[in-house]
C-alpha cells in the first residue's frame, strides 16, 4: 500500500487563496439566482395566471429505463460492490481478450458508448462503466466520495475487483478526467489511454471558453451544495439538449412484439436526470476536481490518443493539443465536422481512428481470423494467420493473399512473395528448420519494403519542401550568398502567414465560425513551430547548399521527381551556420 500511496502524491491542491477566491465568487453567483426565484415566486403572487419558471420547465421526464437501455443487445449489466459503492456497468465480448473499459462524460451514462461497444468487442472485453453518482450506480450524497483520489481508489479497486490487472481507458469529457487522473496515479494499471475531447486537468480548468455552458462562471456556481442540484433540475431538458443537439434527431429502431418500434434516444438521457439526486453526484465530481492539479513535470508513460472534434464549443481546440505535453508517446488526431462528441457524431471516424490505435496491423483483419497467440509456433508468432496456413494446407487457397496483407506493407503481394508464401504453406510441421527458412526471408524481404516505402515517404516530404525554394530561385544562374540564404529561408519560414490570416479572419466573422478550419491551423502552427525552432537554435533544416556552385547546378538541374532527390547531397543549415557561413557538419546522402 505504501506504493500505491506514493503514486498519489502526484495530486496537489490549489493555494488556499485562490479556493477563498472560487467560494466568494460561488457565493455571488447563487445569490443572483435566489434572487431570480425570489422574483419568479412574487411574480406568480401578483399574477396568478403566471407559472413559475421551475414548474413550466418540468419537462414529462419518463419514470423508467427505456428498454433499449436494458435489454441485452449492447451487453451484459452487471453490478460491482465496492465497500459502500455499488457500480453498475455493461460488458461485453469475450472475457478472454484484454479488457478496454469505458468511461462516459457529463451529462452521461454508459448508454453513451453505444456506437463502440460492438465494434470493440470484436478485440476486447469491454466494459462500459457508469460513473459512481451516475445512472444506476450508487450515488453517495457526500462530497469528499468525490476526490481524484477517492474516485481513483474506487477505479483501482473496480479493476481488481473483475480480475482487470492492466486495461485499456477510454474516457470522454469527465471521465478522461479521471483517465488523466489515474493515468498518473496508477500507471502500472493503464496499458493504453484515450482522451475525448478533453484537455489535461493541469490545463482544463483555468482554459474554458466563455460560450462553454459549463464555463468557470458556472464552475463556481455549482460549488454551493442543495440549490445547484435544484437548478439543474428544473433546466434539464434545456440543458441535454444543449450538450448533445444530434441526440435530439437520433432515433432507435427495435423489433418488437407489435413490429417495429421507434425510440427517441433522447429518452436514455431524460430518465438518467430525472431526479435532483441524478445531478449531485456529477457535481459533486466538479466540487473537488476544481481544486486539483498534477504535479509539476509529471508524465504519462503508456501510449496516449487525444481525439478532439474541430467544432468543439465546450474546450478549447489549442488546450487539447498542447496535452500532448504531459504524455511520453503520443497521438493527436483531429476528427472534422465534430462537436463535443466525435464518438457519437462521427462514430465511423472515430471507431476507425480508435481501433487502429489500440490494435494496430491486427485491425486490416477480420476479427474472426484473429487467433490467440500463445497457441502459435515462431511463424504465427512472427506473421498472423501464416502459422495456421503452415500448419494445415488445406486452407491455403485465395485466403492467402489476404492473410499476408496486414504484414506486407504494399496493398498487393508481388509475384516471388507469392512463391515463398505458398513453399511456406507446403511445410508440414511449423518448427521445421524450412519452416523457420522460409519465415526468415518473408520477414527480410518485408522488411526491405517497409524501409523502401519510408523512404519514398520522406523523399516526397522533402521533396515538396525543395520544390518552393526551386520555384522562387527559378531563372537565376549565380549561387546564393549565405546572406541571401538566410533571406530566402525566413521568406520560407513565412510561406503559410497568407493562409493563417485567412482563417483569423473567417474565424472573426462570427462566434459559430470560432473554430473553423482549427484543425488546419493547428497543424500549421505545429509545423511551423519545429522549422522556425530548428533554424533558429536547433539543428538546423535539410537542404541543399545552394551557396556552393555545383550543388546550386545540380539543383537547377533537378526536375522535379522526388525520387531524384538522392541525387542531391542534402545539408542542415541553422541561422548560426549562415552567418558564420559554415554549414553543419551534419549530412544526409539520401539513398535508396
Amino acid at each position: 500500500m505504501a506504493g500505491q500511496n506514493q503514486d498519489y502524491d502526484v495530486l496537489e491542491v490549489l493555494p488556499k487563496w485562490e479556493i477563498t477566491k472560487i467560494y466568494l465568487r460561488c457565493l455571488l453567483a447563487n445569490f443572483v439566482i435566489l434572487l431570480k426565484w425570489l422574483y419568479e415566486s412574487v411574480k406568480c403572487k401578483v399574477n396568478p395566471t403566471a407559472i413559475m419558471r421551475r414548474t413550466i420547465e418540468q419537462t414529462d421526464f419518463p419514470n423508467k429505463p427505456p428498454i433499449f437501455m436494458t435489454d441485452t443487445n449492447m451487453g451484459r449489466h452487471s453490478y460491482v460492490k465496492l465497500e459502500n459503492t455499488k457500480l453498475h456497468f455493461v460488458e461485453a465480448g469475450n472475457r478472454s481478450n484484454p479488457i478496454v473499459i469505458l468511461l462516459h462524460g457529463f451529462p452521461d451514462c454508459w448508454f453513451g458508448w453505444r456506437y463502440q461497444i460492438s465494434e470493440l468487442t470484436h478485440y476486447f472485453h469491454v466494459i462500459a462503466l457508469d460513473l459512481k453518482g451516475f445512472n444506476d450506480s450508487d450515488k453517495p450524497h457526500w462530497r469528499f466520495e468525490y476526490t481524484p483520489k477517492k474516485v481513483c481508489e474506487d477505479l483501482r479497486k473496480f479493476l481488481i475487483a473483475i480480475s482487470a490487472k492492466s486495461v485499456s481507458i477510454i474516457g470522454h469529457d469527465l471521465g478522461a478526467t479521471i483517465g488523466w487522473y489515474f493515468a498518473h496515479t496508477n500507471p502500472e494499471m493503464v496499458e493504453k489511454f484515450v482522451s475525448v475531447s478533453t484537455p489535461h486537468p493541469n490545463l482544463l480548468w483555468d482554459n474554458l471558453p466563455r460560450s462553454s455552458p459549463f464555463n468557470r462562471n458556472w464552475l463556481e456556481f455549482v460549488q454551493l451544495p442543495v440549490l445547484p442540484e435544484m437548478e439543474l433540475k428544473h433546466t434539464a431538458d434545456k440543458i441535454l439538449r444543449r450538450c448533445y443537439p444530434h441526440v435530439a434527431k437520433e432515433k432507435l429502431y427495435l423489433s418488437g412484439t407489435n413490429g417495429s418500434m421507434t425510440n427517441n434516444l433522447m429518452e436514455a438521457y431524460k430518465y438518467s436526470f430525472c431526479q435532483t439526486d441524478d445531478w449531485r453526484g456529477p457535481l459533486n465530481y466538479y466540487r473537488n476536481f476544481l481544486f486539483y492539479r498534477i504535479r509539476e513535470g509529471e508524465i504519462i508513460q503508456c501510449p496516449c490518443l487525444i481525439i478532439a472534434g474541430n467544432d468543439d464549443r465546450f474546450y478549447k481546440l489549442e488546450t487539447v493539443v498542447k496535452s500532448a505535453e504531459f504524455c511520453e508517446n503520443v497521438v493527436i488526431k483531429i476528427i472534422e465536422q465534430s462537436g463535443r462528441a466525435p464518438h457519437q457524431e462521427m462514430a465511423t471516424e472515430f471507431n476507425s481512428t480508435l481501433l487502429k490505435f489500440l490494435v494496430g496491423k491486427k485491425f486490416s483483419q477480420k476479427p474472426s481470423e484473429i487467433q490467440p497467440t500463445s497457441s502459435r509456433g515462431l511463424v504465427g508468432r512472427m506473421f498472423g494467420g501464416i502459422g495456421t496456413v503452415a500448419n494445415s494446407t488445406v486452407k491455403l487457397g485465395n485466403n492467402l493473399r489476404e492473410t499476408y496483407a496486414f504484414a506486407n506493407p504494399l496493398n498487393g503481394v508481388p509475384n516471388f512473395m507469392i512463391k515463398v508464401i505458398k513453399e511456406l504453406a507446403k511445410c508440414k510441421h511449423p518448427q521445421s528448420r524450412k519452416t523457420l527458412a522460409l519465415a526468415r526471408k518473408i520477414k527480410k524481404i518485408s522488411n526491405r519494403e517497409k524501409i523502401k516505402l519510408g523512404h519514398a515517404a520522406k523523399a516526397n516530404i522533402v521533396g515538396k519542401k525543395l520544390a518552393w525554394f526551386a520555384e522562387k530561385l527559378e531563372g537565376r544562374e549565380q549561387p546564393l550568398e549565405p546572406a541571401e540564404y538566410e533571406q530566402l529561408i525566413d521568406l520560407y519560414l513565412q510561406r503559410f502567414d497568407e493562409e493563417l490570416e485567412q482563417i483569423k479572419i473567417v474565424q472573426s466573422i462570427g462566434k459559430h465560425r470560432a473554430t473553423q478550419h482549427a484543425a488546419r491551423e493547428a497543424v500549421i502552427k505545429t509545423t511551423l513551430g519545429s522549422e522556425v525552432q530548428n533554424f533558429n537554435s536547433g539543428g538546423g533544416l535539410e537542404l541543399p547548399d545552394l551557396c556552393d556552385p555545383v550543388q546550386f547546378k545540380l539543383f537547377q538541374n533537378w526536375d522535379g521527381n522526388a525520387a531524384s532527390i538522392q541525387h542531391l547531397t542534402l545539408k542542415f543549415f541553422s541561422r548560426k551556420s549562415l552567418q558564420s557561413s559554415k554549414p553543419v557538419a551534419k549530412e544526409d546522402q539520401m539513398n535508396e
